[in-house]
């Protein structure tokens, strides 16, 4: 399970009635009209990083029941278009 998308740190960007997203190398990412959306997007690569993180950390302890982890995988599976 790995991110291929544009690596964090996304940007906000404000603008007149919007807010662009744009990559650490200035690549365009996507656009909101609201702060909220903009500051949840924007983090949305190292929310799932950390999720990733600790789902393999969380395994590691308790390799014999995967079936807490089920809900987990699904999440990562969905962010990564799977």
């Amino acid at each position: 399970m790995e991110f291929k998308g544009a690596p964090a740190p996304w940007i906000a960007t404000k603008r007149e009635f919007f807010i662009e997203l744009y990559d650490d190398n200035g690549n365009y990412v996507g656009l909101t009209n609201s702060k909220a959306n903009a500051h949840l997007i924007a983090t949305a690569p190292e929310l799932l990083e950390q999720l990733i993180r600790l789902r393999n950390k969380i395994a590691s302890y308790k390799p014999d029941d995967d079936d807490d982890l089920d809900i987990v995988d699904a999440v990562i599976a969905k962010a990564l278009g799977q």
